[in-house]
């Protein structure tokens, strides 16, 4: 089995040539109480062609297709499909110049991605839109979903966990209440990431954990993960920073 990390602090496609096509399968549901193109992120970066955006989150309900009104600013596939635990090209992806006020995380959004068009694998996606800019952010497997605070496990379904932390990041208001507006439940249900979870808002730095399950006769399954980067100008003028983790779910080899 993977070794335990400890969650550290803590979703985005590549734009089809057409940038059309815009809609993802998902659910999302209300938590309780909410500039310029990023410079070119560091580390293992690699652009690649179209990958399929993600839905505009809708808060209290499912995501619904990107409105057309809204403007997608840039697409890219910052890490491609790969086994984030290889030390030789592990899960990192940087972002240089977040300076206060750091990137802030508004909403959450989950969707499966069964047969898209051109697409290499199956997919389950879990989504993390901020505004003023892209984090810094790692992600590996696991086995357990550790709390930054508490050093207590945290209780999730599936055989392994994603890690994923965010750097330079917060999901919290001035006045220290949720920034995130609009998430999906806990238990994902979806044939891939079964569960997710928080694990830590402190000092800019922001973690989660994705449960994962595969067939159990798989021990130790090395599941491609992808991450794509989206930015966006809605309707309303905002402009949105999305994060998006994709893990296989298809093949498990």
């Amino acid at each position: 089995m993977y070794p335990v990390y400890k969650a550290r602090g803590a979703a985005l496609l590549a734009v089809a040539a057409a940038m059309a096509g815009l809609a993802a399968c998902g659910h999302t549901a209300p938590p309780p109480g909410s500039a310029a193109p990023t410079p070119a992120a560091s580390g293992h970066v690699t652009t690649a062609p179209a990958a399929k955006p993600p839905a505009t989150p809708v808060p209290g309900g499912r995501p619904s297709a990107t409105a057309p009104a809204d403007r997608v600013i840039s697409s890219r596939v910052s890490y491609p499909w790969h086994w984030p635990n290889d030390a030789g090209h592990p899960g990192s992806v940087g972002h240089s110049g977040n300076v206060p006020p750091v990137p802030k995380l508004v909403a959450i959004s989950a969707g499966d991605h069964p047969r898209d068009p051109g697409e290499r694998y199956p997919y389950n996606r879990l989504s993390f839109t901020f505004t003023r800019g892209f984090p810094s952010y790692r992600f590996s497997f696991g086995n357990a979903l550790v709390g930054d605070a508490s050093g207590q496990t945290i209780p999730l379904a599936g055989k392994g966990v994603l890690h994923v932390t965010f750097h330079q990041a917060q999901a919290h208001t001035a006045g220290g209440g949720p920034s995130v507006a609009s998430q999906p439940p806990g238990h994902l249900g979806l044939s891939r990431m079964v569960a997710w979870a928080p694990a830590g808002d402190f000092e800019g730095v922001l973690s989660y954990g994705i449960g994962v399950d595969w067939p159990a006769i798989h021990a130790n399954p090395q599941l491609p993960v992808r991450t794509v980067e989206v930015e966006k100008v809605t309707s309303q003028g905002q402009h949105l920073y999305i994060v998006a983790f994709d893990i296989n779910a298809g093949s498990h080899n």
